[in-house]
């Protein structure tokens, strides 16, 4: 399927790359859900929105599905707190810096989907993360039911973004 989405969110020209948890101690320090796949996307001196400010982290440890952050300015426990709940957002274009080659959920939304034989089966409505598997919902042309499609590289044989397809080999066929 070629270089793998780096970055889950699939709307708004805000990415979001994680979502604030819970504090973790009393030093302002904060779990994330992370909502990337870019390494290193959690580091120290890294910039983020939340709301209309911009966050820089001045601390990070901890696995990297569920990093625990302290950014600049927050001491405190009551600081972190009022982080709560938050979207971590980075803007697209950085998004797609830092996807080095890959692509963005986001860039999927919209993409007619085809056969190897040019022949359509819809457009890509949503994309949903199943365990390790990214799974493509296409809405067929007309009516029916929704298409569910693992995106692994036996199925999904090519992701053009630029010519706004993606090419889907049935699995009735393999």
């Amino acid at each position: 399927m070629g270089p793998r989405s780096t970055s889950r969110s699939i709307s708004g020209d805000d990415l979001v790359v994680g979502v604030v948890r819970a504090p973790h101690g009393v030093r302002g320090e904060v779990k994330v859900d992370s909502r990337t796949d870019v390494p290193g996307r959690f580091r120290k001196g890294s910039r983020l929105r939340c709301d209309d400010a911009e966050l820089v982290i001045a601390s990070v440890r901890g696995p990297a599905d569920v990093p625990i952050v302290r950014f600049e300015g927050h001491q405190t426990r009551a600081d972190a707190d009022r982080l709560r709940g938050k979207s971590l957002r980075v803007s697209r274009d950085e998004a797609r810096r830092a996807a080095r080659g890959g692509y963005l959920w986001a860039d999927l939304l919209g993409l007619r989907a085809e056969t190897p034989e040019g022949e359509p089966l819809g457009s890509v409505r949503e994309v949903l993360r199943a365990g390790e598997t990214d799974v493509l919902v296409i809405r067929p042309e007309g009516s029916g039911p929704d298409l569910l499609v693992p995106a692994i590289a036996s199925v999904v044989r090519e992701v053009d973004v630029p010519d706004g397809r993606v090419v889907i080999a049935p699995q009735e066929v393999l």
